[in-house]
């Protein structure tokens, strides 16, 4: 689907190209809305809708008509603000002339709107949408407190229109204040606000309704970011052609792990196998063998520096190669930092870049080539979570990349040159396919806050790896690995969260759960 932050452009080509006024598309969009809340609330209970000056409020008089009209006669409309003009204004008129229910200015009665909505039994969020361009202070604020501390005291649901109010649509972050809403009803497509942190925690569920615009206007906007569906994991999914063999799914190269973290390489390999790959070879320092046990299907590749990489590494896996048809590699998991481990990464992706193959970089690998930046190329896909998207990009800390992950993760696609999965609670992936391929920013709604541990991202690594070898198997864009890994990844991890809990699951979950995460997609 879809992601864009502003739809008031779209609004005026509808309007011009099919003769739909502004006044319909917001009467369209205030009956989706009210039809919403007959779903969530019954007609004796106490309603507030709580209105600002822009269209976001003309959307909420045209809600609360259509409630009235429907039979709900306990309501209260607060609005705020003088500066009500066009469809908004007209609006507002209707509800003060044609609706008899309580109609209350927050400016001029502030205590008498606060009061409303501290009675009410659910609540329409209609005070700002996607145009919000400065922090909410003053009575907007006082009123967004006190729709927080009802839903917080009593669970009163709170419908949001269009996305809470206080969320950037485009980059999700909080202005000022935000509403917590329990379902919001957004139009025409997702907005990237709604799937972003702390954005989408605000949004609670997300309902896309159609208000008349246009789906070939939607489709024909420049906005880069999409988020990842069924439909997309599925098209992207290697097939498996019944009379296949192994060969046909791609052999994959993992170099991983080290005698501190022998798991990061364990993890690593077997989520690659278990996730469609033909055949996997594990690479790493011979200590890693003798610590763990490893899944019997998977190949071993023992290299002579016992605990580490070391200065026969490089040697050892070109010779490998020049036997072995391996279509992806992973590099990173566990490797470790030393110095001499740094030297021998850095020299082992200079030769990667070298080879018709793709390769996944991940933490100790992210590590080494932040410590000595190359230009990539469109067949390597980096894999760096906030603190390490930071440091390839030389800024101080994670701060800035979690305030705006889209723009993150260009531009570490731009500055190397590669594919990136910029992982995050909301993970976000830009990829290099061509232009034909349409969105080249992907954000996925899948995963939960279970996955926030241990070797979470090896399994991500190792996922990633297994679907870059069957692209380059079956001669599919590379690209693709990126974002279906992400999704997959998620889904697996959604189902591990659901036998586990999320307090106790691990990572190693994730990957004994992708059976779940496959058949969720080839069911659709």
């Amino acid at each position: 689907m879809k992601l864009i932050a502003n739809l008031s452009d779209i609004d005026r080509k509808t309007t011009l190209q099919t003769g739909i006024s502004a006044e319909a598309l917001m009467e369209n969009a205030g009956t989706q809305v009210a039809l919403a809340v007959q779903t969530l609330a019954q007609t004796h209970q106490r309603g507030v809708l709580v209105c600002g000056p822009g269209n976001n409020g003309g959307d909420g008089f045209v809600c609360a008509r259509k409630l009235y009209e429907s039979g709900y006669a306990s309501l209260s409309v607060i609005y705020t603000g003088t500066g009500y003009r066009g469809e908004s204004l007209k609006n507002l008129e209707k509800v003060l002339v044609g609706v008899p229910v309580e109609i209350v200015s927050a400016t001029e009665k502030p205590e008498q709107a606060i009061m409303r909505i501290q009675q009410a039994d659910f609540i329409v969020d209609a005070l700002f949408g996607s145009g919000l361009s400065r922090n909410i202070t003053g009575i907007e604020a006082r009123l967004i407190d006190a729709i927080n501390q009802r839903h917080q005291s009593t669970h009163c649901p709170v419908m949001a229109i269009d996305l809470p109010s206080g969320i950037n649509s485009e980059q999700g972050q909080t202005m000022g204040v935000a509403i917590q809403a329990t379902h919001t009803v957004t139009f025409a497509t997702g907005k990237p606000g709604l799937y972003l942190y702390p954005g989408k925690a605000c949004a609670g569920s997300v309902s896309v309704v159609d208000i008349g615009i246009p789906a070939q206007l939607i489709e024909a906007d420049e906005s880069p970011l999409s988020l990842i569906s069924h439909a997309a994991a599925r098209s992207w999914l290697p097939p498996r052609a019944p009379d296949s063999h192994k060969y046909h799914h791609g052999h994959v190269l993992v170099i991983a792990g080290s005698q501190a973290m022998p798991g990061a390489a364990i993890l690593c390999a077997e989520a690659a196998m278990r996730c469609g790959a033909g055949l996997v070879t594990l690479a790493a320092p011979a200590t890693v063998f003798n610590q763990l046990p490893l899944l019997p299907e998977i190949m071993r590749l023992p290299l002579s520096d016992e605990h580490q990489l070391g200065p026969n590494t490089l040697g050892a896996l070109q010779n490998d190669f020049s036997v072995k048809k391996y279509k992806a590699v992973v590099i990173g998991p566990g490797l470790g930092r030393t110095p001499e481990t740094i030297q021998v990464i850095q020299s082992l992706l200079g030769w990667l870049k070298s080879l018709n193959v793709p390769v996944v970089v991940d933490a100790d690998g992210l590590f080494a080539l932040g410590q000595s930046p190359m230009a990539l190329s469109a067949q390597f896909i980096v894999t760096p979570h906030a603190g390490e998207c930071a440091r390839l990009l030389g800024m101080d800390g994670a701060g800035a990349i979690m305030a705006n992950l889209p723009q993150a993760a260009h531009a570490t696609r731009e500055r190397y040159g590669a594919n990136v999965v910029l992982k995050a609670a909301s993970t976000v992936i830009t990829t290099l396919g061509s232009p034909s391929d349409g969105p080249t920013c992907w954000i996925s709604p899948t995963g939960n806050a279970g996955m926030a541990t241990a070797g979470s991202g090896d399994v991500l690594a190792g996922i990633i790896g297994a679907f870059a070898a069957q692209m380059q198997a079956q001669q599919k864009p590379v690209w693709q690995a990126g974002p279906l890994g992400v999704y997959i990844h998620g889904l697996a991890g959604d189902a591990a969260a659901d036998t586990q809990t999320q307090y106790a699951m691990l990572a190693s979950h994730i990957s004994q759960h992708l059976p779940h995460a496959f058949r969720s997609v080839l069911a659709l």
